[in-house]
């Protein structure tokens, strides 16, 4: 009898334990130390599944949206106020496609390890909402950032708890350290909800990479400047060759034409493609260095279609040239835009 008492006293004891335990993790599950411990294992274990719970992205890319967007012109000392204004008012009119969209993205990311372009129907295609979102997305850093370390649960001055993040951009490799806000939801579980730093962040890595640009647009500015000279030189020649031509131009005009775009035009752009390949390049100005390549590249294309589809009498070469050059164009636009630290959109109709 004492035997069956002692073992249900251990039983009894033993309950009362787990219980405790169960409620202690249930407590701990309503804590801002369990969202942190969450992510910090989710990174670990690349669990993205466990690292989406920690995060309302919706309110993260919301907060970003405005911190990218709000950081457009801190460069563009030229802009009137008024102006701003009217962009500033634009940004907010897109702001949902936009969020939604890149939260579309976002999702096919972490299922796919991959960032994929706006297809199909997405109003980020293109510039179809009046803006280059590659641009925008290259000014948020979300594909060139890596995490370095995820430090432990602070609670600051404000009474918000933070998750200190050490970062580090792809392009300088300089590490920065976001601090993550974590706030309870309607459920009562804590999530990151915001970047306080982000907009820190990206003026920080922008003072760095403007640093480097004026560098290389420098060193760079006199080889430029002679290309230049050379392509509008052919253009000029080109645009001669081809002003009385019709659509019954002669077999011998045509293999003139292909004959001076074959051995003058494209070999100018491979001299440029070589020299560009060759440039010691800054690492803040990489990205601008990459557009000038991808320019120079399909500006070449669009020559080479031209070439064979005038040779040939050839529509579908003519088309894919034209399709090329609207390539090429978009690129330089995006370079212009860089160097005149402009967004890269199509502006707006100012009144």
């Amino acid at each position: 009898m004492r035997n069956c008492f002692r073992q249900n006293k251990i039983v009894l004891i033993f309950a009362i334990v787990l219980l405790a335990l169960y409620a202690s993790f249930v407590f701990f599950m309503y804590t801002p130390w369990y969202t942190a411990t969450q992510l910090r294992f989710a990174y670990q274990n690349n669990n993205t599944t466990l690292l989406m719970r920690t995060i309302d992205l919706d309110s993260v890319v919301s907060f970003g949206y405005d911190d990218v967007t709000g950081d457009l012109f801190t460069y563009n000392s030229n802009m009137p106020p008024k102006i701003k204004q009217i962009f500033d008012q634009f940004y907010k009119l897109i702001k949902k496609n936009v969020c939604d969209g890149t939260l579309a993205m976002l999702d096919t990311y972490l299922k796919d390890d991959v960032w994929h372009d706006p297809t199909g129907t997405s109003v980020l295609k293109g510039r179809e909402l009046g803006i280059d979102y590659d641009e925008l997305l290259e000014r948020s850093m979300l594909r060139n950032t890596s995490v370095r370390k995820i430090g432990s649960l602070i609670k600051d001055d404000n009474g918000n708890y933070i998750i200190p993040v050490t970062v580090a951009d792809r392009y300088t490799d300089t590490d920065f350290v976001l601090e993550l806000q974590l706030q309870k939801n309607t459920e009562g579980i804590w999530q990151i909800t915001k970047i306080i730093n982000y907009r820190d962040y990206l003026i920080h890595v922008r003072d760095l990479c403007n640093v480097d640009i004026a560098s290389y647009i420098k060193d760079t500015k006199d080889r430029t400047t002679e290309y230049n000279r050379i392509f509008q030189g052919l253009q000029t020649k080109f645009l001669t060759m081809t002003k009385t031509i019709g659509s019954d131009v002669s077999a011998d005009k045509r293999t003139l034409i292909q004959n001076f775009i074959l051995s003058e035009i494209i070999p100018a752009y491979k001299s440029h493609e070589e020299y560009l390949q060759n440039v010691n390049v800054p690492a803040g100005a990489l990205h601008l260095h990459i557009l000038r390549l991808q320019s120079n590249a399909k500006t070449m294309e669009a020559w080479k279609y031209f070439a064979a589809g005038i040779g040939k009498n050839s529509k579908a070469s003519l088309v894919k040239a034209e399709y090329s050059h609207q390539s090429a164009l978009v690129l330089e636009q995006k370079v212009s835009d860089i160097i005149n630290k402009m967004p890269a959109l199509f502006v707006p109709e100012i009144p």
